[in-house]
């Protein structure tokens, strides 16, 4: 999969069910796959004006779910 072909699953799956499903703006998040941190669907997150959560680094320090193991 490619950023194209992510933005065309965001336009066509995504963002008909938010609109549907959540009356409120919602916060997206996805983690730093290339294709999810491109040119291309940081452009589209901006048009569409979808907010967007960083993901953070992957350190067992930052992750608290990790200390319950």
């Amino acid at each position: 999969m490619d950023a194209i072909m992510y933005r065309d699953i965001l336009t066509q799956h995504m963002l008909p069910y938010a609109t549907r499903n959540m009356p409120r703006s919602c916060i997206f998040q996805h983690d730093n796959d290339p294709k999810h941190s491109s040119k291309l669907i940081k452009e589209f997150f901006i048009a569409k004006k979808l907010r967007v959560l960083d993901w953070p680094s992957q350190s067992p320090d930052l992750n608290p779910i990790e200390h319950l193991w």
